[in-house]
């Protein structure tokens, strides 16, 4: 019992000291909204796709990342006027069902 009570405070360190996956989630965001501003898109999909695996439960920064993702899935349309107003709608629609928290 001596034992159990000894790694309760070491438990109760290792676990305030995780980063939050929130946060690191909104710093991915952060990086893929620059990268898209440099108009390197290719770049700013891979980092909302990197942060969707690494941070499921970051949801915040995930549905932030939506918006984000359809305005990249635009620009990398152009040329293809079909594919371009499907993810202009796909954006309207988005925006609304999110409230556009951002």
């Amino acid at each position: 019992m001596k034992k159990l009570l000894l790694l309760i405070p070491i438990i109760y360190i290792a676990c305030a000291h995780e980063p939050d996956p929130e946060q690191q989630g909104r710093q991915m965001l952060r990086e893929a909204r620059q990268l898209y501003a440099d108009g390197n898109y290719e770049a700013s999909r891979d980092t909302i796709l990197s942060l969707r695996r690494r941070f499921p439960t970051a949801l915040d920064a995930r549905r932030q990342a939506i918006l984000l993702m359809d305005s990249i899935e635009l620009q990398l349309a152009q040329g293809d006027s079909l594919k371009q107003e499907f993810f202009r709608r796909k954006l309207e629609h988005d925006l609304k069902g999110l409230g556009n928290k951002d």
